[in-house]
C-alpha cells in the first residue's frame, strides 16, 4: 500500500502515538510525519539529566532546527491541577460543566510551558504540529484516564500532536486518534520496518488494521531517505 507524498497527511488537527522499542527510529518516523504535516513543526524532547543519545538520533543528526527544539525534564510536564481547580472554584457553578468549559479546564491542567507554547502559536495561520519525544517518561504523571481530556484540550487549539512512546503502553494510548506500533531498528534496513496501525482514520494514510512497510510509504520514505542510509 502506498501513500501520496503531496500535502499534509492529516486534514484536521489530530493526535498520533508511535509505540516501539527503538528510540532513534521512533524519532525519525515522528520527524517524517511532523515534517510532512507541517514543515514548521515544534519538537519537545523529554530528556533525563546526563542522558547520552544514540548517534542515529534525529536530534544528534541535527534534523531538528535549534529554534524549534525544546529539551525539558519530565518533571517540568507535571499537570497544573492548581490552576484548573482555581478555575472551577472561581468561575464554574453547578454539577455539570458545558463541554467548552470542560475543554478550558482541561487546557488549564496542561503544564505551564505547554500552555504558553500553544497560546503563543495560536496566532499563526494554520494548524501547528508538535512532537513530544519520549512520552513514556510521563507515565507516572498522567494515568490512562487523564490522557483523553488533555489531548482534546490541545486539539481544541488547532494543534496536531505526535508522541513517541518507547515502552509497554497502557490503555491511555486508545485516547489518541491514531495508534501505530513500529517494528524495526534504525541500525538495520529502515525501509523494512513496519507500521502496524491499531487505531486510525479510515480516510487517512494510516487506516486501522493496516500493516505497512515504511519503505512503501512515499510520504515518509522520501523524507527519511534524505537522512538515513
Amino acid at each position: 500500500m502506498s501513500v501520496s507524498s503531496a500535502g499534509g497527511l492529516f486534514v484536521d488537527p489530530t493526535s498520533v502515538i508511535l509505540i516501539g522499542d527503538d528510540r532513534p527510529l521512533l524519532g525519525w518516523v515522528a520527524y517524517a510525519l511532523a515534517f510532512r504535516q507541517d514543515p514548521d513543526f515544534r519538537w519537545v524532547e523529554l530528556r533525563t539529566k546526563g542522558e547520552v543519545l544514540n548517534d542515529s538520533d534525529p536530534v544528534v543528526r541535527g534534523a531538528i532546527p535549534p529554534d524549534r527544539l525544546k529539551i525539558v525534564r519530565p518533571s517540568e510536564f507535571s499537570p497544573d491541577h492548581a490552576t484548573a481547580n482555581l478555575g472551577v472554584s472561581g468561575v464554574i457553578r453547578g454539577d455539570e460543566l458545558p463541554e467548552n468549559v470542560q475543554i478550558l479546564l482541561d487546557f488549564l491542567r496542561l503544564p505551564q510551558r505547554t500552555q504558553v507554547a500553544l497560546s503563543g502559536d495560536a496566532s499563526r495561520a494554520g494548524s501547528m504540529t508538535y512532537v513530544l519525544s519520549n512520552a513514556h517518561r510521563l507515565g507516572s504523571l498522567y494515568p490512562a484516564e487523564s490522557v483523553g481530556p488533555l489531548l482534546r484540550a490541545i486539539q481544541a487549539t488547532g494543534a496536531t500532536t505526535i508522541m513517541t512512546f518507547a515502552d509497554a503502553p497502557n490503555n491511555g494510548r486508545l485516547a489518541f486518534d491514531v495508534v501505530v506500533h513500529l517494528r524495526g531498528h534504525v541500525s538495520e534496513d529502515w525501509k523494512q520496518a513496519t507500521l502496524k496501525v491499531e487505531k486510525g482514520r479510515s480516510s487517512g494514510p494510516l487506516p486501522p488494521g493496516s500493516e505497512l512497510r515504511l519503505g512503501d510509504i512515499p510520504a515518509l520514505a522520501e523524507i527519511l531517505a534524505r537522512h538515513l542510509p
